[in-house]
């Protein structure tokens, strides 16, 4: 580009062939790099006819303009929207003309055409995605669509985007609570309760970039595999069970963190069928580390939620084969989940932890409990998944007067977990102080759980009270030292783990 009149340009580049436009379902592209936004005009002979605003980016773009039948392309320039320092960076890589992707064909909105970015993006000045469907797969009773949204966020603090996904007679809004750095968001068709045919962010900014959206049919039929079906915590939370792939349990990734799988049971007895024996096993005052049968475990309560990483699933699967311990059935279908999604794997002395780990929770609960439980173990998955997140935390920890830890000894012993277990206690410590919004933490403690403890223990009553004298800070400092380490590392905060609410 050479600048003239105070604005950099290129030449007016020339096909080698004018193109004109039969099916309607073709696309002039270019390939570039750019640090910043540009023009690009397109020509029929002399004459410009479409001017386009093209995005910057870090990385190298292929963008496709659709062109609609009967257009005719010639010829195009690029020209910089400005004189600043970034003017002049646009490079050429590649441009012609190709058919639109696979799964998409071409509209117009309004007056404004569509603007198509090879990897399924489809754009408009107004931030409006539009797809329509070439198959009629989805439609089918064993399959839905599944839309997803890539975006990134640059900017520095939490901050919402309101969006509408929509068909012709439907629509669907939800705040986006961006999370810094690329990522991805899912939406599925029967938790929507249409196909939708397009989606509308209703407030952005330039913090705030769509970087690719893909539609896809997406099988209802059961995976031999157990592929999970990857989504949000606040899509999970919504999924509806008839979109289940199985009658038992439906399996997803997390969309934030693909190495933790939520599994969603039916019911209590399913969800105990498979994870009691491991509860035990790892984290219960006075059973870890031991395989008890289920006639010994017939009277004891195990948890109504559940978060268990590699190393421990591990460990359990390694002991009750190396002991010829029974299985039940349904922890081994737990184990075949586990090594088909790369949680465990397998070498010559036995099962190997990967990376992450599992979380799960039932239908049977109420949704405020499925909502408080999935926050609580999703933040115990944050501490399997990313581990200098955990290593900041034991700091926190570490950094605790001996009377501020022995509140926590207390609470979790009274809770029933093993507090010889450090990891264990660090890890609930942290959930305990997250699964709130900061604005709740001191009331759920000094109003709730410390008046009810102290029913159960009146002989700490004298111990409670000095604590409380000697730390009155102890929950809203601690959750912020917290909510600090969490939003630094995975731009989350406490008491919200969902990107879509």
């Amino acid at each position: 580009m050479v600048l003239i009149d105070g604005v950099y340009s290129t030449p007016v580049y020339s096909l080698k062939e004018s193109y004109s436009v039969k099916d309607g379902n073709s696309s002039f592209f270019i390939d570039y790099t750019s640090r910043e936004g540009v023009l690009l005009d397109i020509y029929q002979g002399d004459k410009k006819i479409s001017d386009i605003n093209l995005p910057g980016s870090n990385s190298n773009i292929h963008y496709q303009i659709p062109v609609l039948q009967g257009d005719k392309i010639e010829g195009f320039r690029i020209k910089s929207l400005s004189n600043g320092e970034t003017a002049g960076s646009f490079r050429l890589l590649n441009a012609g003309v190709e058919k639109v992707m696979p799964g998409f064909k071409v509209k117009k909105i309004s007056d404004s055409l569509e603007l198509i970015i090879k990897d399924g993006f489809i754009i408009t000045d107004s931030s409006s995605f539009s797809f329509d469907r070439l198959s009629a797969e989805a439609d089918r009773d064993f399959n839905q669509v599944q839309v997803s949204v890539d975006y990134d966020y640059t900017g520095s603090s939490k901050k919402e985007y309101e969006l509408v996904i929509y068909s012709k007679d439907h629509e669907k809004r939800f705040e986006l609570n961006a999370r810094r750095g690329g990522s991805t968001i899912y939406f599925y068709s029967d938790s929507l309760g249409f196909v939708p045919s397009g989606i509308k962010f209703e407030s952005t900014d330039s913090a705030f970039m769509v970087t690719g959206i893909g539609i896809s049919s997406f099988s209802k039929n059961a995976h031999s595999d157990y592929s999970p079906v990857p989504a949000d915590m606040g899509v999970i939370l919504d999924y509806t069970v008839s979109a289940w792939r199985r009658d038992a349990f439906e399996v997803f990734s997390w969309n934030l963190f693909p190495d933790i799988l939520i599994i969603d049971y039916r019911d209590y007895i399913l969800q105990s069928s498979t994870l009691k024996r491991l509860s035990f096993f790892v984290e219960k005052d006075g059973f870890t580390g031991r395989l008890l049968d289920n006639k010994t475990l017939s009277g004891l309560h195990g948890w109504n939620a559940h978060d268990y990483r590699a190393e421990s699933l591990a460990e359990f699967f390694n002991r009750a084969e190396a002991v010829k311990f029974e299985l039940n059935p349904e922890e081994l279908i737990l184990l075949d989940l586990l090594l088909g999604n790369e949680i465990l794997g397998k070498s010559d002395s036995g099962y190997i932890p990967v990376s992450g780990g599992i979380i799960s929770y039932s239908q049977e609960s109420s949704p405020r409990l499925r909502r408080l439980f999935l926050t609580h173990e999703g933040y115990h998955g944050i501490f399997f998944s990313d581990l200098q997140f955990a290593a900041d935390v034991k700091d926190v920890w570490n950094n605790l007067d001996d009377p501020e830890k022995q509140f926590w000894y207390n609470f979790l012993d009274w809770k029933r977990y093993e507090v010889e277990d450090q990891y264990l206690v660090v890890n609930e410590f942290m959930a305990y102080l997250m699964q709130q919004d900061i604005s709740q933490i001191e009331s759920y403690y000094k109003n709730y759980i410390i008046p009810k403890y102290l029913v159960v223990f009146p002989e700490k009553n004298e111990e409670m009270t000095a604590f409380l004298k000697n730390y009155p800070d102890h929950f809203i400092k601690n959750a912020k030292a917290v909510e600090k380490i969490a939003f630094a590392h995975d731009s989350i905060t406490a008491g919200e783990l969902r990107c879509l609410h």
